[in-house]
């Protein structure tokens, strides 16, 4: 009677230990995963792999992204790094505007505890702006001209830019547009 207390007792504890355990969270996979990503993000658009296989690269990590943000949530720079929260900001950047309506106030969130960049959150705040056909607030996103050139999508108050760019650590805009080839001297009116 003793032994079959005690072998009761013994399988209660061993069946039960499992329940009770903290999960163990592998942060160098996910980091390595992130990473990952972003390299394949980052190749087509650097020149480096087929840009004709943007779009099938950029869905393959959207749905890594998804998959890791209803696990884990926004992950933050804390949890996985620099490039691992980059990664995640870019995928939902270079995603539909539905994907980035979703998400934007998880990365607002992010931003407000001080784990995700400021200039992150402005960039697709942007995106989302000229996406809905408004006005961009931060001068972050560029669009080809008449000629083939490339110029700044319509900014809100662009004599005021370089103000909310130094908020959020931005550099100027006419710094910023040589990146694109483009001269750009900041309006007075």
């Amino acid at each position: 009677m003793i032994r079959i207390l005690l072998w009761a007792i013994l399988m209660t504890n061993l069946c039960c230990s499992n329940l009770f355990a903290q999960n163990h969270v592998d942060t160098v996979a996910i980091v390595k995963q992130l990473e990952m990503i972003l390299d394949r993000d980052q190749k087509t658009r650097k020149g480096i792999d087929s840009v004709d296989f943007m779009q099938m690269i950029d869905s393959t990590n959207l749905v890594q992204i998804e998959t890791l943000i209803a696990k884990y949530g926004w992950m933050g720079r804390s949890f996985v790094g620099d490039k691992g929260n980059s990664a995640l900001f870019l995928v939902i950047q270079h995603s539909d505007l539905e994907t980035q309506l979703k998400y934007i106030p998880l990365l607002q969130e992010s931003v407000k505890i001080g784990e995700a960049r400021p200039s992150n959150l402005a960039l697709m705040q942007d995106r989302i702006l000229m996406r809905q056909g408004k006005k961009q607030i931060y001068g972050s996103q560029v669009v080809f001209n008449n000629t083939g050139g490339q110029e700044f999508y319509p900014i809100e108050d662009e004599k005021n830019v370089n103000i909310r760019r130094a908020e959020l650590g931005m550099m100027p805009l006419e710094e910023y547009a040589k990146f694109f080839g483009i001269e750009y001297i900041l309006p007075t009116e």
